[in-house]
């Protein structure tokens, strides 16, 4: 039986009302179960492995200073050895860049 077959002439529309009734008793029921189940039950929160090794990363990140320290020692060392050249090419067009 569709939507249609139940609307009256007169714009009104029939309700069954049993199929009402066994609906808001089953919605009843079920609150009333889970208020129960609520109070009984405690809140538990378990992390993926994924979200754990997350952590892990975002911990030794923040623990970093960020810094290259050899990479530093490298730069320093070469520089007072005199090896360190610099291509003045790349250094143009890195301060046009910078400019642009």
């Amino acid at each position: 039986m569709s939507v249609i077959d139940n609307i009256k002439p007169s714009g009104q529309s029939t309700v069954d009302t049993a199929r009402n009734v066994n609906t808001q008793d089953t919605v009843n029921a079920n609150k009333s179960g889970n208020v129960q189940t609520n109070e009984a039950r405690t809140d538990t929160v378990s992390l993926t492995n994924t979200a754990t090794d997350l952590q892990a990363l975002q911990q030794t990140i923040s623990d970093s200073s960020g810094v290259d320290q050899a990479r530093i020692d490298a730069f320093r060392s070469a520089i007072e050895n005199g090896t360190y050249q610099v291509d003045v090419t790349e250094l143009a067009q890195n301060i046009i860049n910078i400019e642009q």
